[in-house]
């Protein structure tokens, strides 16, 4: 008899040992649901949220911004403005890349040099006339523009600073200075990353940081709520309501520095007509989109520009809507309806919620829509190719300033892959961006962006529709994740409980 208790006290035990051994392994692993899979391990080659959430965690900047949108050193020790357009940084001592080789002032050169080449993040360095290395741990840069530019384009996440090494099994050619390093990256489906023990900030607050890509909002709520993910990114309107009723789950909404818009091919034949254009926006019931596509939990947008960027025109008409105006616009433009026309979306269900709007609107003023919906990856390609008649597009001004939320989506020499899907060209809008390249008043370059949006508003190569509101829902165990309003949260100091 006391044998068998023997054995049943042993084997009880054997069992809570196990469980305890699982609930640490699990509280040692962060896993996080993303809507889309990161193109790349490369922060500098693309600039879509998916990339930069994983990226993120992985590379540093010299540059962050703070939670008031004002500029503090992260990889940098500090700046001096120099005379005649030089700045001179200095490096951090003692940081140490995944390789545990110190980060020095050669290589943020190397780094930075390294944008150049690289269509989509060149458009943050052109400013850099040249940089040179002046000891271990300063460089002088020479640049064109204003020093305040540069510097919110320091922090921008495609501009982290990287470091080249020979590539691994997995084609793993960067290191970075991190809270972070990559485990196993994959295809991107699934992304291991495990903790940097010479991370120049302290050792991260979770072992294992795991990214799993969802692409269906019901999938990635449910993975939420069976806890198969510790955090869901890019959560639904429509599944908000859920949470209320889930006392385990936590949720955060707050705006980001996004907006979700419509931007119009301008040189596809009669999209070429200002009139029709204009006919578009005010046949597009904004506030339909903002109840149906994202249950009212979304802003109508009046610029390009979110409300908290540097910038912004508060003067421009909230709301535009006006079928009657818009059917006299398409009549003054002197071309016959129907019109057929393309509207090119990604895979995500309020962008399609948002166009069956915007084809049911614009079938009213005799434009017939037909809905193409495209794989995240093959819309980027072929919408910079310029093939499609209009898409909806969301845009990050992740740098807090008018200049790369405005220059790369309308300036006639960012056609194409960096940003200007619209093929718009308008030579006061590029003088106007320029001038407030090299301004430093600020006054007078706020002053030069309202400009420019007011032209864009006369114009409407983009039409704004929504501020977009970042939803994201996590596990009740999960501590200290602090929000990103451009949508790279960082996660070193995220713990579970």
């Amino acid at each position: 008899m006391r044998k068998n208790l023997l054995l049943c006290f042993l084997f009880v035990i054997s069992i809570l040992f196990k469980d305890s051994i699982f609930a640490n392994q699990k509280n040692e692993t962060l896993v996080v649901a993303l809507g889309y899979k990161p193109r790349s391990f490369d922060p500098q080659k693309h600039t879509d949220s998916s990339t930069l959430a994983v990226t993120k965690q992985i590379y540093n900047n010299l540059f962050v911004l703070d939670s008031n949108g004002k500029i503090q050193p992260e990889l940098a020790e500090k700046y001096n403005e120099l005379s005649n357009g030089f700045v001179n940084i200095t490096i951090k001592k003692g940081i140490k890349f995944h390789d545990n080789q110190e980060l020095t002032a050669q290589i943020v050169a190397d780094s930075l040099n390294r944008n150049i080449s690289i269509p989509i993040s060149k458009v943050l360095v052109e400013s850099i006339k040249s940089i040179e290395v002046v000891d271990r741990y300063n460089l002088k840069i020479e640049q064109k523009y204003a020093t305040s530019i540069l510097l919110h384009n320091f922090s921008h996440s495609s501009l982290a600073i990287v470091k080249e090494i020979k590539s691994n099994d997995e084609g793993i050619n960067l290191v970075g200075t991190g809270a972070y390093k990559i485990k196993k990256w994959g295809i991107g489906e699934k992304v291991e990353l495990e903790s940097f023990d010479n991370y120049f900030k302290g050792q991260s607050s979770v072992k294992n940081l795991v990214f799993k890509t969802i692409p269906e909002n019901t999938s990635r709520f449910i993975a939420l709520e069976t806890g198969e993910v510790d955090i869901a990114y890019d959560i639904s309107s429509i599944d908000i309501k859920s949470f209320k009723n889930n006392k385990n789950l936590d949720f955060i909404s707050k705006p980001s520095l996004g907006t979700d818009f419509l931007s119009i091919n301008t040189e596809k034949g009669i999209l070429s007509n200002k009139n029709v254009r204009n006919a578009i926006k005010y046949a597009i019931n904004k506030r339909a989109i903002s109840e149906v596509a994202f249950e009212n939990n979304a802003e109508i947008a009046h610029s390009i520009l979110a409300p908290s960027v540097f910038g912004i025109n508060n003067d421009l008409d909230k709301n535009s809507y006006n079928i009657k105006k818009a059917k006299q616009l398409l009549a003054d433009s002197g071309i016959k309806t129907p019109i057929k026309l393309n509207l090119w979306i990604y895979e995500d269900n309020s962008k399609y919620q948002t166009a069956q709007i915007i084809q049911s609107n614009l079938k009213e003023i005799g434009i017939d829509i037909n809905i193409e919906v495209l794989e995240l990856s093959s819309f980027l390609s072929f919408t910079a190719q310029g093939k499609h008649d209009m898409l909806i597009g969301l845009w990050y001004a992740s740098t807090g300033d008018a200049d790369y939320g405005l220059y790369p989506l309308v300036h006639s020499s960012s056609h194409g892959s960096v940003g200007n899907r619209s093929f718009y060209t308008n030579k006061d809008v590029d003088k106007l961006l320029d001038d407030s390249k090299i301004e430093k008043d600020l006054k007078v370059r706020e002053d030069n962006y309202k400009q420019v949006q007011t032209i864009l508003q006369n114009e409407n190569p983009i039409i704004p529709l929504i501020y977009k509101t970042y939803n994201i829902g996590l596990n009740k165990r999960v501590q200290g994740f602090i929000f990103n309003p451009n949508g790279n949260h960082i996660l070193e100091n995220t713990t579970i409980n």
